[in-house]
């Protein structure tokens, strides 16, 4: 098979050869990490916590994947004006689309508390547990990584006493496997965080919209002046579509956000919701129509077992509560599905059905609700314990109701020993079940080898 040659090629190569020399480039090498891992289910489709939100990495339509993964990268100093940074996190694997999976692949430069990106980069956007959240909304991580140039500040950056920014804007390339061929991305978000900047004590709210934009592609507008509409959200000029002659150019998405973060020294507890917006209507946000809410509990005591708690609920049914069409989240009908490289960006409950050349359509109306418990007792064992459950109301053409809905309902437990000389051992162990189907449980085991 070509998939295990690749990945027995790889594996020899990035594994076997480095081991001598790893260490003699310290400060180009941040991070030097090789892994080799299984996944295995009883059906053609394994259990929703082993592949949502990887980065596309573990096939979702496949019941056996063998992969070796290399994650290889340099983080600029903040202490330093100027600097630069890499990352490339590559996989060789046995299944999917592809042998070879590009996760990253990116160089960056820093200035100050400003960092330039090139190329493709795992990210986490939004006002969300950043370890345990099954979302974002709008933008997860659960496709595999869009292309960008993207420049952003490093984080939250204080501008005064009170407030500190977060910003972001890129613009990517979405390829060719989609079902408009060659769309641009354009994304922006600005977050604001008010109140106390001492880490331990005091309350901060934060707030923040994040823009989403599918435009330009084959035979679609996709000039300068086309790109300062899909800036602001205007209508096309005459070379548009009529829908877009009347609404704004391309596909708008996004999200808007609020939290609650409350510090102490021991503890924090972390409060946020989201709404989706899909044009116009959706930033009637006095209101929250179709909404994720979480909460978490971080616990800071490093001896105690319990380390971090998040618990959320998930509604879109509503469609933002229009008074005449309801938003159709996740679908257009220039641009189709919400979707890259056959995976939905949006929250991994929201899946879709493939349609012929490229098309998506999601199952956009879902209510559904999950729990995740981390704890540590030392070196060998750490589990992480996760539970979902996903009601699937269909979607806004075709809505189901009552005894035609369906549910999902998901276990996972996940525990990862640290061995010696850099060596760690990850076992996965999930289970799903539903309305209508068969026990569905599966395994994931990684092996890791840190070299630095």
């Amino acid at each position: 098979m070509p998939g295990i040659r690749t990945t027995l090629i790889l594996f020899f190569l990035l594994f076997i050869a480095p081991l001598g020399g790893s260490a003699q480039q310290p400060d180009l090498i941040d991070r030097f990490d090789i892994t080799a891992g299984t996944a295995v289910s009883s059906d053609d489709h394994p259990p929703f916590w082993m592949w949502a939100n990887r980065d596309g990495i573990i096939p979702d339509d496949s019941g056996t994947t063998s992969f070796t993964r290399l994650q290889l990268g340099k983080e600029a100093d903040d202490y330093k004006r100027f600097d630069w940074t890499y990352g490339l996190d590559v996989t060789a694997r046995t299944a999917g689309d592809s042998d070879v999976l590009f996760t990253d692949a990116y160089v960056g430069f820093k200035f100050s508390d400003l960092h330039l990106t090139l190329g493709r980069k795992s990210e986490f956007f939004g006002l969300a547990d950043s370890l345990l959240t099954v979302g974002p909304e709008a933008y997860s991580r659960n496709a595999p990584p869009i292309p960008k140039i993207a420049l952003s500040t490093n984080g939250f950056v204080d501008v005064a006493d009170w407030l500190g920014v977060n910003a972001y804007f890129a613009h990517g390339w979405l390829g060719s496997e989609q079902y408009l061929p060659d769309a641009y991305l354009h994304e922006k978000f600005l977050y604001l965080k008010l109140g106390s900047t001492v880490p331990d004590e005091g309350i901060n709210f934060l707030a923040g919209i994040h823009h989403l934009a599918e435009w330009g592609g084959e035979g679609q507008p996709s000039g300068f002046k086309d790109f300062l509409r899909i800036l602001v959200g205007k209508s096309g000029d005459e070379s548009a579509t009529e829908s877009d002659q009347i609404n704004a150019l391309g596909n708008h998405l996004g999200s808007i956000e609020y939290a609650l973060q409350f510090k102490g020294y021991s503890r924090d507890w972390y409060l946020y919701i989201q709404t989706l917006f899909e044009d116009g209507s959706g930033l009637r946000f006095w209101y929250p129509a179709d909404y994720l809410a979480g909460l978490s509990l971080i616990n800071k005591e490093p001896s105690d077992h319990f380390r971090r708690l998040n618990v959320e609920y998930i509604d879109t049914r509503s469609g933002g509560k229009t008074p005449t069409e309801p938003d159709n989240y996740f679908t257009n009908g220039t641009y189709g599905g919400w979707v890259h490289e056959g995976w939905g960006i949006g929250h991994p409950f929201i899946r879709f059905i493939s349609l012929a050349n490229n098309g998506y359509s999601p199952l956009n109306r879902i209510t559904g609700a999950n729990a995740s418990l981390m704890l540590q007792y030392g070196e060998m064992l750490n589990p992480l314990l996760r539970v979902a459950w996903v009601r699937n109301s269909g979607s806004f053409s075709a809505p189901l109701e009552g005894e035609e809905q369906t549910y999902l309902v998901s276990l996972d437990v996940t525990n990862t020993m640290y061995l010696k000389d850099g060596w760690s051992f990850s076992q996965q162990l999930s289970l799903d079940t539903g309305s209508g189907s068969e026990l569905n449980p599966g395994m994931l085991l990684r092996v890791t080898k840190s070299l630095l």
